[in-house]
This record gives structure tokens, sequence and C-alpha cells, in this order.
């Protein structure tokens, strides 16, 4: 009951800081700057259109895919670029046939996470699943399952922002890999695009005063965000977390978060399992902004910039984390009784389909298997 009293209160606070950063919120004064933005907010896409993009992988493009070894970033560099590589757009608007469609839900992830655990993480959500590690294991064993289940629980148009698909790739990275990374499966270096599309970076010109790129996709995912929350209430931000907690790692991933909550969108957290939070967590407790990483140096710089006390920020993301975001978590995993009940009736359906494989799985998360603590689990489900 007071833990139940005390996600009450924070719900409560975060309903007052949206409603005050809502009142406060104006378009920004920079005219191409804001229509930008507001381009941004309109690629959306379905749940749907994501299974359907999934499904294709391995099949009809990107012949390597595997989904227990694929990257995020080996998707993009494998199939998003060179599906949109003729039209030189975002794949979110070739998904949803250009129609402008705005988002439900801001997901929040790292490149670096196997591409089959990102869609999990969106699955879970959803779904109202608090872990995502069994949905993993239906994408690669029993994509029909999982497709059934979105249909029987009538979520598939519900919708999405992620910038692997929302985020036009011809005018950013496909053109280049500074870093040399390698696909996961092939280990070779990641192809380039030679489309002849003008990329956008930060500093590329006409810049504002600050030094921001106008025309830059991906030096506005905060200010969308923002945007989108003041125009929509129920907006919300799903945090995607990879099995490492490697998310946390990531600049533009904790300062997301970070404005998510100061200006009171509604947060929810996909952990891969329980398990991986408790080997985690207690590295949680020391992050600092300071530490983090991103893919182009400069936007650490950039990220920096903006937070004119670091130490204030730390506290305030451990404040978030530990106050706010991991005790909802623990409410969605052990409330609402009747919920529970018939996830763990439908997983053991599933159980009883696929016997001892899907457990056998879980000795390699590379399997795209469920750990340990969940195969404990199911030998108490019988016993519900």
């Amino acid at each position: 009951c007071a833990k139940k009293k005390n996600i009450e209160v924070l719900e409560k606070m975060r309903q007052q800081r949206w409603e005050e950063a809502s009142a406060q919120w104006k378009a920004h004064e920079h005219a191409e700057w804001h229509a930008k933005i507001v381009e941004l907010a309109g690629r959306g896409f379905t749940l749907e259109a994501l299974l359907r993009f999934y499904q294709g992988l391995g099949n009809e493009y990107m012949q390597h895919f595997q989904a227990p070894v694929s990257m995020t970033e080996d998707v993009v560099r494998g199939a998003i670029i060179p599906l949109t590589r003729d039209s030189q757009e975002a794949y979110a608007s070739m998904m949803m046939n250009r129609s402008y469609v705005r988002p439900e839900t801001m997901v929040t992830h790292n490149w670096a996470n196997h591409f089959g655990n990102l869609v999990a993480a969106i699955l879970a959500d959803a779904l109202g699943e608090a872990e995502y590690a069994r949905i993993a294991y239906l994408l690669w064993h029993d994509f029909d399952c999982l497709c059934d289940w979105v249909n029987a629980a009538g979520v598939g148009l519900r919708t999405y922002w992620v910038c692997a698909f929302s985020i036009n790739q011809h005018q950013g990275i496909c053109g280049s890999n500074p870093n040399r990374t390698v696909d996961a499966v092939t280990l070779e270096v990641h192809a380039t695009c030679g489309c002849n599309r003008a990329k956008a970076f930060n500093s590329t010109p006409p810049i504002l005063q600050d030094g921001r790129g106008i025309q830059c996709e991906m030096n506005k995912f905060h200010d969308m965000m923002l945007y989108l929350s003041a125009t929509d209430k129920s907006f919300r931000q799903v945090v995607a977390i990879d099995e490492e907690f490697a998310v946390f790692t990531r600049a533009w991933c904790v300062a997301e978060i970070a404005a998510a909550s100061t200006h009171g969108l509604e947060q929810q957290l996909k952990i891969f399992s329980e398990e991986s939070l408790h080997n985690h967590q207690k590295g949680l407790r020391s992050l600092r902004i300071q530490n983090m990483e991103a893919s182009r140096p400069e936007d650490v710089v950039e990220i920096l910039r903006t937070i004119p006390d670091p130490d204030a920020f730390n506290r305030q993301l451990r404040y978030i984390l530990f106050q706010q975001l991991l005790p909802s978590w623990g409410e969605l995993n052990t409330t609402d009784q009747m919920k529970r009940i018939t996830s763990i009736v439908f997983w053991q359906s599933v159980a009883d389909r696929h016997g001892a494989a899907m457990w056998i799985a879980s000795n390699s998360s590379e399997a795209a298997g469920i750990p340990r603590l969940m195969r404990q689990r199911h030998e108490s489900f019988h016993f519900v």
C-alpha cells in the first residue's frame, strides 16, 4: 500500500510538471527550425508497419540478418538505408505511405542493442509486458504467435517514433562510416551509401546564433519531444533498455530521459529481464553525464554545453532512475493481478508448445532466450 501511494504521489507530481511545462512552451522563434520540428513530429509509424518490416529482414532484404546477433546499427546500414536509397527519405515515411503520422510514444534506445530486442521492447510496451526477453524469443521462434497476440490485443495501430526509422539517414550518416563499424554477423565494415543527397549535420549552414544547424535532423530530438508533449498530453516516452544497460552510457539517451522527466512526460522502462536489472542496478548509481559517449564526440560537447551544472544533473538523473522510473517499473511488474494472471496463462501456453527449447535458449542471450530467473518462474506457473 505504501508503494502504491508513493507511485500515486509521483504521478501527481509528473502531471504538475507537464502542466507547467506545457503552459510555458512556445514555438521556436526561428520559423525554419520550428518547421523542421513539425516535420519530424509527423514521422511516426504503426506497430503493424514495424512488424511487416521485421518480417522482411533475412527474406526480402538484408539476407544475412540474424535476430539474436544483428544490432540496430546493422539494420540501419544493411536494410533501412538501402531500402530508401532511391527515394532518399526517412524509412518511417515509406512505411506509412508518406502520410503525416504523429506518434503516441517516443522510444529512446541504443543503436548497439540487438535490433530484435528493440522491436521486442516496443512490443512489450504495446502488450503491457514489463520485460521483453520472452517476446524476443517469440520474434525469433514463433513470429505468427506474436502477430496473433497483437491482433487479439488490438494494438497494431499504436504509433511510435524511433530515430532509426524516423530520421532521414540520407540527410545524415549514410555516406560515411568514420569509425569503420562492422556488421555483427558478417564482420565486414558497414557499407556506405553513394546517394547524392546533401547532408545536414549540426554545424552545417545555415545555423542559429548558437551554432546549431537549422536543417539538421539529429539535433532536434529534444525540441520535437517537447513540441509533441505540449500539444498532446498523452504523448509518452518508452526507454528500451538493452541487456547490458549500455543505453545509460549514451549521452543523447540520458539527455532525452532527463528532459522528458523535467517536462512531465509519462515514462516507462522496458528491460530485458528482472535478472538483468539486478545485475546492473549497482552501476546505475555511479552514472555521470561527463563520462557518457556519443557516436560523434562533438555531440557530447553539445550536450554538456546545455548542462550548466553537471553534478546537479547527475543527482537529478539518479533521482529520476531510483525514485521515479524504477519504482514505477516495479509497480507495473507486480500490480494489476488480473492482467498478471492473464500474462502467466499466455506464457504457459507458449511454453507448452515450445517445450524445453524455450528454456534451453535461456543459457545464452545471443539465442534470444529467457534468463534463468524466468525459467524458475515458469516452473512455478503450474502452481498458480
